[in-house]
């Protein structure tokens, strides 16, 4: 595919970048994985959102920023630098752009509860100019609340992370009305956290492991309450359990669309993904990253979603249309490390016409 300023190839992922010191097995190889990615992806997009590529104590996103320059990347936002006196880490998000990023923003989260508490978790905003600027991408990553070990809708933790995307609604209600054009489209990208997979196997009699495909069709309660939350259309606070009385209504309602879901007609594994041998073996896809517990979830947590309600409104006639959208697993053949991250990539691709 050529880089034509008619098309829009956009990438996020989850780096797994933490800060030094802290790894999951005998090593993280986050240098060498840094290199890969630089080497081998980051020149393949022309817009990449990155998620926990923190900052704190550590040259990497630095070594990042001035790596991507050099491949053409001569616009960036990225989470705010923190200090020790802080009491926080950073909140690890970045955008690289070829474009030109004309307005940019960012809100930080209330503090995640357990581990999280530490990054200073939140959302970025770039608006960035196409077609020499007679329209715009306006383009928005995140990384939310992680829930560690089994997931039930009425754990503390999933309560904060959907304040933290009803938060992450209200930054839209802000920055849409004040720099959004009619006809421009919105990319909300990032991790989640949100398993949108309910888990069930529909042929248990024949089938004994969960299929990518076949048993991901059906959406979990989690990821029904995410996309209702992130619209505005707020929900039935006893979800969340019989002392609720959070509701996460908006003001305003987006009619997002689920890209990968709607693309696929399944949610596709996106951490912790499987292998199975020709005798049903069922075998974890990645170890070197994951941890033991996470390494058959069969999780989908990483989204690309879209909206653009009036694209025959544009003021220049411009039609901006998502047309392709897919996982982008990222394996490393023949390293120390079998793929770029414990996350797959999403990868999308806009087209102006």
């Amino acid at each position: 595919m050529t880089n034509s300023s008619s098309r829009l190839r956009i990438l996020t992922q989850n780096m797994f970048m933490r800060p030094p010191l802290i790894k999951t097995n005998k090593s993280d190889w986050k240098d060498e994985r840094l290199d890969y990615f630089i080497d081998n992806i980051l020149g393949n997009y022309d817009v990449v959102c990155l998620q926990e590529m923190f900052e704190f104590a550590s040259s990497r996103r630095s070594r990042l920023l001035a790596a991507a320059e050099k491949l053409g990347f001569r616009f960036y936002v990225v989470s705010q630098r923190q200090y020790p006196w802080n009491l926080a880490i950073d909140g690890g998000l970045v955008v690289l752009s070829r474009y030109p990023i004309v307005e940019s923003d960012s809100f930080e989260y209330q503090r995640g509860i357990g581990p999280d508490w530490m990054a200073k978790k939140g959302v970025l905003y770039a608006k960035i100019a196409m077609a020499e600027g007679d329209t715009h991408v306006h383009l928005f990553t995140t990384h939310t609340q992680a829930s560690y070990g089994e997931v039930v809708i009425t754990q503390p933790d999933v309560k904060r992370r959907l304040s933290q995307l009803f938060e992450f609604h209200n930054f839209l209600e802000r920055i849409l009305p004040k720099h959004r054009a009619a006809g421009e489209a919105v990319v909300l990208t990032g991790d989640f956290n949100v398993d949108s997979r309910d888990h069930v196997l529909r042929d248990p009699s024949k089938v004994k492991y969960e299929r990518e495909m076949e048993d991901g069709v059906e959406t979990s309660d989690e990821g029904k309450a995410m996309m209702a939350v992130l619209e505005g259309r707020g929900i039935d606070p006893k979800v969340l359990g019989p002392d609720n009385v959070d509701e996460f209504r908006g003001k305003t309602t987006y009619a997002l669309h689920d890209a990968l879901k709607e693309r696929l007609g399944y949610h596709p594994v996106t951490f912790g993904n499987i292998v199975v041998d020709k005798e049903g073996g069922v075998f974890p896809r990645e170890t070197v990253l994951t941890t033991k517990l996470d390494s058959e979830v069969m999780h989908s947590i990483d989204y690309v979603f879209w909206y653009n309600p009036d694209p025959q409104e544009h003021k220049a006639s411009i039609v901006t249309e998502l047309i392709d959208v897919g996982v982008v697993p990222n394996f490393t053949p023949d390293r120390e490390f079998t793929q770029i991250s414990d996350h797959y990539g999403v990868a999308a691709v806009i087209a102006l016409k």
